[in-house]
């Protein structure tokens, strides 16, 4: 039964609206980049791969904190840190989701070595074989298989009895 009165949850799902969201882009004033994220170092703090040749360790900016959840290979908008001696820090400024991210590739903002599929190494299906013991179930007759298992069964009997043989002897 829907909720009638209103409560907190259910004036919380009102608020969601359909709007497109607005490209962001690099800021060459602000010293801002793309990178890609390569591993989480904890406490907000990633290792970033930048895309103009460095690696640098970005820290996520204050108002994308428990909002944002930054993931290994996620493209990413940074900003550089002017005020230290060191080109090795920087602040996270914006996450891009798959969709953003090729469409900045396809207009050209990423340079051509770039590859955002690197993380689906597996994608052909063909790089795993399986081998299911003797050979193809269908090429064989169900009689001939049973034959051949009854055949099995007797020889590993008679193995069977020759060990419990020399077992009684050796006692």
């Amino acid at each position: 039964m829907p909720n009638a009165k209103g409560g907190k949850k259910f004036k919380k799902g009102k608020k969601t609206s359909n709007y497109e969201k607005k490209m962001i882009y690099k800021d060459i004033k602000e010293d801002q980049e793309y990178g890609k994220v390569v591993r989480a170092m904890g406490s907000g703090r990633f290792e970033i791969q930048c895309f103009d040749g460095k690696t640098r360790m970005g820290i996520i900016a204050g108002n994308m904190r428990k909002r944002v959840w930054i993931n290994k290979d996620d493209i990413i908008l940074f900003s550089k840190w002017e005020f230290t001696t060191d080109d090795d820090k920087c602040s996270i400024v914006h996450k891009y989701d798959i969709e953003e991210s090729r469409k900045l590739q396809r207009e050209g903002e990423f340079p051509d070595s770039i590859n955002l599929d690197e993380e689906n190494e597996f994608i052909d299906d063909n790089n795993f074989q399986f081998d299911y013991g003797k050979g193809d179930i269908s090429s064989s007759s169900s009689s001939s298989g049973e034959e051949e298992d009854k055949e099995d069964k007797e020889d590993r009997e008679d193995k069977d009895k020759e060990d419990k043989d020399i077992d009684l002897d050796d006692i």
